[in-house]
């Protein structure tokens, strides 16, 4: 079923938008010559080296492009997103055609307020996204690029084909299940012996301190469950995934005690593996809607938990370092 926005189109791109839908695969001639891109822009994203990062992402364009047959296309790597009252800007592709300039794919390595250093799979996917624009507008010819599921179906193939094993090892559902299985101890370890006081320092003024994260951990993991639930209810529900910086002050997370919100994420997190682990294969493959990744299924839902989960514990080892 075509998104709300269809009916505001004219006839016109309402058959492009029609002809992308239809379009839900991009196969790679030999995704296995691509893969080591992928690693090196992994690699290049955990040293938080902005230089490098865009060498290494310019490369693996380069490389999809190749691959898919498309011309140049040009990439820079750009610090902290902007943001404003809808949220933050993940990338953007540019195309001035008839200025005689290959299109610009621009992408941000750092997270606009917090200015964390973006999550690996977020990166890639934003990557790929942009990368699916220029597919459409030079190797599809679609004369215009929408978001249809089509199109994010496209970008997800993409996904799955260049990270067959995961960032961190995670290879198959079930060894992202196990990671999230194994989440709450490594926070109890983490945390284990370090007094209230330095659990509720923050690094810096715009960093989360290794209590906030914890207590996000806590309340991402019950509104996720939620939306999981509504998931089997209703096809294609939306996940708005909140405010964490606002729930971070005024649910005055500094103040809560870390081994209770650590306890409360514990028995979440037991409550969604149960839920996760008793799904039918079909169930799998329900969709909802993320607030920027647009259309993705109960599958792709638990590849973020896992790498969100990855994310954050990061996130905790550097604060109780005093890094941000």
């Amino acid at each position: 079923m075509p998104f709300a926005f269809f009916k505001r189109l004219d006839r016109r791109r309402q058959a492009i938008y029609l002809q992308s839908d239809a379009l839900t695969a991009v196969p790679l001639p030999q995704p296995e010559a691509v893969r080591p891109l992928v690693s090196a822009l992994a690699d290049a994203l955990r040293g938080e080296d902005r230089d490098e990062t865009e060498r290494a992402a310019r490369k693996l364009v380069a490389g999809l492009a190749l691959a898919l047959r498309l011309p140049p296309v040009r990439v820079q790597v750009l610090a902290s997103r902007p943001h404003a009252r809808w949220g933050e800007l993940h990338g953007l592709y540019e195309w001035e055609r008839g200025r005689g300039t290959a299109p610009l794919i621009t992408l941000w390595m750092r997270t606009a307020k917090q200015k964390r250093v973006v999550a690996f799979r977020t990166f890639l996917r934003t990557l790929l996204h942009e990368v699916g624009h220029h597919l459409d507008y030079t190797g599809l010819g679609l004369g215009d690029s929408f978001h249809t599921q089509g199109f994010y179906a496209r970008e997800s193939h993409l996904f799955h084909q260049l990270v067959t094993d995961g960032d961190s090892g995670m290879a198959t559902l079930e060894e992202q299940l196990a990671r999230m299985e194994r989440t709450p101890d490594d926070v109890a370890a983490a945390i284990r012996g370090i007094s209230d006081d330095a659990l509720s320092v923050r690094p810096d003024g715009r960093s989360w301190c290794a209590k906030e994260i914890v207590c996000h951990l806590r309340d991402t993991e019950e509104s996720l469950l939620g939306f999981f639930q509504s998931m089997l209810e209703v096809d294609g529900p939306a996940y708005s995934g909140g405010e964490p910086d606002r729930w971070a002050e005024d649910r005055q997370y500094r103040r809560n005690d870390a081994g209770e919100a650590l306890a409360a994420f514990r028995r979440r997190r037991a409550e969604a593996l149960a839920f996760l682990r008793h799904l039918r294969p079909a169930d799998w493959n329900r969709r909802g809607v993320h607030p920027t990744r647009g259309l993705l299924t109960m599958r792709d839902f638990a590849g973020l938990m896992a790498g969100h989960d990855d994310n954050h514990l990061d996130q905790l080892r550097r604060a109780l370092n005093g890094r941000p």
